[in-house]
């Protein structure tokens, strides 16, 4: 990397992952005499994977229904729905609740018992209808379903 910053004649690319850049990357973009153009996609940070702490990118799915999934598809192969509600964002635990909040439409969804990034859907099994984790099977956090009354 030195080799090549160094013997640059006008400009030099740098690729380097968003989730853990190195710390050569972090002192070159950190210096304002370096010169360092960041483009703002790349600064917007999206949400981070619960299995490897990579990247969670957002896809748009054939039938309509977005979804994110883990930037390491080869290694790790995470995948998670969009908010139920809208449909496009991503719910993230609340410090104010217990819930996690779509951070697009602000709808509150129940957060998974088992793990920190899920949270519960209904679901239908050979008992009858329970709610279940959104990162099933990665995940198998259930709970009950509330009888209406």
């Amino acid at each position: 990397m030195y080799v090549a910053v160094t013997r640059a004649r006008r400009s030099v690319t740098i690729l380097a992952s968003e989730a853990r850049p190195s710390v050569f990357v972090e002192e070159l973009i950190k210096e304002p005499e370096f010169g360092v153009v960041v483009p703002p996609e790349a600064q917007k940070h999206t949400h981070t994977c619960p299995a490897c702490d990579g990247r969670l990118l957002h896809m748009a799915g054939k039938d309509g229904r977005d979804w994110y999934r883990c930037e390491h598809v080869k290694l790790c192969g995470s995948r998670m729905p969009a908010c139920p509600a809208c449909g496009v964002g991503l719910p993230v635990r609340s410090r104010a609740s217990d819930d996690l909040i779509c951070g697009d439409c602000g709808e509150p969804q129940p957060a998974c018992p088992s793990c920190d990034a899920g949270w519960l859907v209904e679901r239908r099994g050979r008992y009858g209808a329970f709610l279940g984790c959104v990162r099933f099977p990665d995940c198998d956090g259930k709970a009950k379903l509330k009888k209406s009354a």
